[in-house]
């Protein structure tokens, strides 16, 4: 077995906690009282003992929180461009960041394409891009049955092509849909993350495999660097969680000799036994937190360079429900006030003025250092995909959207009327601090100078991107309305233009630094619901919008797939679009998979409610033009499978010079692109 490389972290002087415990100094016996030189934040972390560390967590674990728990229960990257030596131009993996690099089921370096195969025994497939051939099919080389333990689903794929190493990521154990994985708290008990990986040349080899004892909330790649997010529940084995009264003596006992060693995640590497990933000292709690959580947020970095594995985590105390990866910093986000999931349709309901922490961890180490803590208003929206771009950095400052909203609206429309008149969108500029560990608010808007809301009452959020000194907003209720914001004066952030068009953009695209493509939904109207401004979803919208003078935002292309009902990939994924842009620059071409909607129902009277039946499930094609923003749509591509219903939800594209290949669970479908 190899060896494996556990690197130690660093931390400040001891703090004591505000609020959560009693106090803190060289034995539990023997209080102290010293203060930090600079007050920190409610919100911020910072380092504890051991003891402390346990003091928290039975305070979390106790009888009054474990019963809230139980509660709860109840209720940019550019587009792909020219491949070098011998490979082939490829579209590659849709990033919010360039250089930040995503898991996704399918990943190709120009000469071979590897893909997730969802079988009864999961493998990774191996493929090669053949430029020559007529019907663009791909060449099958190899298979391995995946090396994931303990019965992990394969999640996604790295691959590190210049260090000749492949990744697959996995979860095995207690997962489920969003809201068991974001706002249960029981719901991250018992779950791990495995890790395989591979060395790429003729055949894949494995290297060695991971195994660690918590959740993945989300992964990036920055050169040979893998970044991890977990999260697990400091939950003592047979602790009852809801106190029932049978339970309550064994669970104070639990409690009252509670090691917090014994809580804190594990790591198996290959064969060999269970070890600790890191140590309890090495952990932070917050200052204080506005409910003690017996949640553990791990952050680890491995060098996947390294002949042996080698490992490096940090830990704190706490939740986190988003996370955002630049080039340099690693960024938490948790709603600061408790929230509930609704019994009816609505979902996820936010109280008012809430506000949401976030932490910033430095990139420098292998483990993530951390940097300091702000607090904004508002929270980061209702769907968890959507999150991450709602942060985005830019010359040491941190942007962040934010919603006011309390609730979502109806499924079957647009969300509900605002009850207030308050901006639905906030903009929170922040930087760290110099001298404390902090993240200090640089701006925000509105503001008393530029008081203008962002957003018309009653609107949601969709898209948000941040892209270099501009940001881009689409809020929605009955028209999109795209808010270009000019931030190259963080202290004083504005808008600078306005485009009104009908329907709205789930997800911004950079096509290039004039053109941005926006996908999302078309509306319609029938001016007779609610107050008048309720519409419809129809088909799935592609536009492309001109964005060179951002006073005057225009959209110069548009066209809509299908009819209400119609749905895409990308519409819940973002990596569900493939962008390949030519050689020469002029043009990119767009590939996404859509679930086509266009059988009329019985008794279709042509009203904006009417439903339509499933017709096939396509590729979608679009080239457009970056000279003049004109967007001229292909014909549709149907595999072999098309006209059976089915989840497209994994569906993804990848383009290729002059070809275009469509991934469908495992199955590959290759054309020419012409």
């Amino acid at each position: 077995m190899p060896a494996i490389t556990l690197r130690p972290t660093a931390f400040l002087p001891l703090l004591c906690l505000t609020g959560l415990l009693t106090g803190c100094g060289n034995s539990d016996n023997d209080p102290v009282t010293a203060a930090p030189a600079t007050p920190l934040a409610a919100g911020a972390l910072q380092p504890v003992t051991d003891a402390q560390l346990a003091v928290y967590l039975q305070q979390a674990l106790g009888a009054d929180t474990s019963v809230k728990v139980m509660a709860d229960m109840a209720a940019a990257g550019a587009p792909g461009v020219e491949g070098a030596g011998g490979a082939m131009a490829v579209s590659g993996t849709v990033l919010q960041e360039a250089g930040v690099d995503e898991a996704d089921l399918i990943k190709s370096d120009g000469v071979d394409v590897y893909s997730v195969l969802p079988a009864a025994i999961p493998a990774v497939q191996r493929h090669r891009l053949q430029p020559g051939a007529a019907d663009a099919e791909l060449q099958p080389v190899e298979t391995l049955p995946s090396l994931l333990r303990n019965n992990a689903a394969i999640q996604g794929l790295y691959l590190d092509a210049p260090g000749k190493t492949l990744v697959a990521l996995g979860e095995a154990g207690n997962y489920g849909d969003d809201y068991q994985r974001w706002f249960r708290p029981l719901s991250w008990v018992g779950g791990r993350t495995e890790l395989a990986v591979m060395a790429t040349g003729e055949a894949l080899s494995p290297r060695y495999t991971l195994g660690i004892s918590a959740q993945l909330v989300g992964s990036r790649r920055i050169g040979h660097t893998l970044y991890l997010v977990l999260r697990s529940r400091a939950q003592p084995s047979g602790f009852d969680p809801a106190w029932t009264l049978a339970a309550r003596g064994a669970n104070q006992t639990k409690l009252d000799t509670l090691k917090v060693a014994d809580l804190l995640p594990t790591l198996t590497v290959n064969d060999g036994a269970p070890t600790p990933l890191l140590p309890p000292d090495s952990c932070l709690a917050p200052v204080k937190a506005a409910e003690a959580s017996a949640d553990i947020i791990t952050l680890v970095g491995i060098d996947l360079s390294a002949a042996a594995p080698a490992v490096a985590a940090r830990c704190f105390a706490g939740s986190t429900e988003a996370f955002y990866l630049s080039e340099h910093n690693l960024y938490l986000a948790t709603t600061r006030w408790a929230y509930t999931r609704s019994a009816d349709v609505n979902g996820m309901v936010y109280p008012p003025q809430v506000t949401t922490d976030i932490h910033q961890f430095a990139l420098d180490t292998l483990a993530p250092g951390y940097r300091g803590s702000g607090t904004v208003a508002g929270h980061l929206g209702f769907d968890q995909n959507r999150k991450s771009f709602r942060l985005g950095e830019y010359n040491g400052i941190l942007r962040v959207a934010t919603q006011t909203a309390e609730r979502w609206g109806p499924v079957i429309a647009v969300p509900v009327a605002a009850a207030v008149t308050e901006s639905p969108v906030r903009l929170t500029l922040l930087k760290a601090s110099a001298t404390a560990k902090s993240l200090d608010v640089v701006s925000t808007l509105p503001n008393e100078r530029r008081p203008e809301p962002l957003g018309k009452a009653g609107e949601q959020l969709y898209a948000s991107r941040f892209l270099g000194n501009r940001g881009y907003l689409v809020t929605y209720r009955l028209t999109d309305p795209l808010y270009v914001l000019d931030l190259s004066d963080p202290a004083d952030p504005k808008v600078a233009g306005e485009l009104e068009v009908d329907g709205y953009s789930d997800y911004l695209f950079p096509l290039s630094e004039r053109y941005l493509l926006g996908v999302g939904k078309d509306a319609r109207s029938d001016g007779s619901a609610g107050d008048g401004r309720f519409a419809w979803y129809q088909g799935v919208k592609v536009s492309v919008m001109d964005v060179s003078d951002p006073s005057r935002p225009l959209e110069v292309a548009r066209q809509v797939i299908g009819k209400r009902g119609t749905d895409a990939t990308v519409l819940h994924d973002h990596h569900g679009i493939a962008l390949l842009a030519a050689a020469d620059g002029g043009s990119v071409r767009v590939a996404l998979a859509v679930s086509l909607h266009a059988l009329p129902p019985e008794g279709a009277s042509g009203a904006p409610s009417d439903y339509y039946g499933f017709s096939r499930t396509q590729l979608s094609r679009f080239d457009v033009n970056l000279t003049t923003g004109a967007m001229v749509q292909a014909a549709d591509l149907v595999a072999a499978d098309g006209a059976v219903p089915r989840d497209a939800g994994n569906d993804r594209s990848l383009l290729a010079a002059g070809q275009v290949h469509h991934y469908r669970n495992g199955l590959w479908a290759s054309w020419r692109w012409e």
